[in-house]
């Protein structure tokens, strides 16, 4: 079955590549985020708060997070038949997809109260990082003029059906996390389940007043491409790839994409993110499932790691899978193979699946 594989090609719209920009491809030059030596090991990192404040570094905070990573089509439904998404709650629809215009089938269909988030606005596309994260005062205004505050729980979803509703939303959660908004769920199975339970949808497009979202960095949950390099040597953290097995080992490549290598990090170990999803029943894989797909990979859940992928989006779901697993906060390679394959020396390249 022909899937999208990792959205491993520069995103297309109507046959034609969209436009990425010459700008530094580096996020966190972009925050002033100073390289630093890694310590041979990491613990377990939680690092936001609803509660807005940051430490001396300027990071968001570290504090514990009791919601849930997903929640099921018909908890949704019960608080939406509540009127609870006017007031706490914020269902959002991150739909976004080579197929189609996500904003265009929001207006067609979507779910009672949902509004909808590009979660690409105030990014800045570069050759290496197609998918950069946006500007943070910016997407603190654009979410903010959504009807989005920092007290609300957000709930996410998208209308992929290759990935059952775990493409996009799981890397709008890590978004919200990164920018340090802990409250935030992704419906399990999105739309397309939503939809095979006949439950309700509109056309009709709620109007929140402006909300208050601050937003601020959580830098500990990103890694660049120099912290990948340092990583080579210093062993201090497992890189899992979330690719299909064909890219991880070399032998896949992108239509249309640029002059790269093809093949995987030294050392890394390849959990494809469609092993998480069960796409007969159209939902997440149980969490004893999920934590049997990681140890037959190789995968010690309580070890320092961090994910990777394509172009830092399908590795978001692998997070998302991690964290109903019971491993929260693992860093992700914005840049991922996109920048990897297009940087990184040859010797820095391996082949193969074992």
């Amino acid at each position: 079955m022909a899937v999208v594989t990792c959205l491993s090609y520069l995103s297309r719209r109507s046959g034609a590549v969209l436009p990425v920009l010459p700008l530094s491809c580096n996020i966190l030059s972009r925050f002033n985020v100073k390289q630093q030596e890694r310590p041979k090991s990491r613990p377990t990192i939680r690092c936001y708060s609803s509660e807005i404040a940051t430490d001396e570094a300027g990071n968001a905070p570290v504090s514990s997070n009791s919601t849930p990573a997903l929640v099921s089509t018909a908890w949704l439904n019960e608080r939406i038949a509540q009127k609870q998404a006017t007031s706490q709650l914020r269902v959002v629809d991150v739909s976004w997809h080579l197929k189609f215009n996500g904003k265009e089938q929001y207006d067609k269909e979507h779910l009672p109260g949902s509004i909808y988030l590009d979660w690409m606005q105030c990014a800045q596309r570069t050759p290496l990082i197609p998918f950069n994260l946006p500007e943070v005062k910016c997407f603190s205004e654009y979410v903010s003029s959504l009807g989005i505050s920092n007290h609300h729980h957000i709930v996410v979803y998208d209308r992929s059906e290759e990935y059952a509703g775990f493409l996009t939303a799981p890397r709008a959660w890590w978004m919200f996390k990164v920018f340090g908004h802990s409250n935030v769920s992704v419906l399990d199975g999105g739309l397309l389940k939503w939809k095979k339970e006949n439950l309700p949808l509109t056309a009709e497009q709620p109007s929140f007043k402006k909300g208050h979202f601050d937003a601020r960095l959580c830098k500990k949950l990103l890694r660049s491409y120099e912290d990948i390099m340092d990583n080579l040597t210093q062993e201090a953290e497992l890189v899992v790839d979330s690719r299909p097995q064909a890219f991880f080992s070399g032998e896949g490549r992108m239509p249309g994409g640029p002059v790269m290598h093809h093949g995987h990090v030294p050392g890394a170990m390849n959990v494809p993110l469609l092993s998480a999803i069960d796409l007969e029943k159209g939902v997440l894989r149980s969490r004893d499932e999920l934590i049997k797909i990681f140890e037959n990979a190789d995968v010690d859940l309580s070890k320092p790691m961090l994910l990777m992928c394509q172009v830092g989006i399908t590795a978001c779901g692998l997070a998302l899978a991690a964290d109903v697993a019971g491993r929260h906060d693992i860093p992700l390679y914005y840049g991922s193979w996109m920048e990897y394959g297009q940087r990184a020396p040859s010797d820095k390249v391996e082949t193969g699946n074992d």
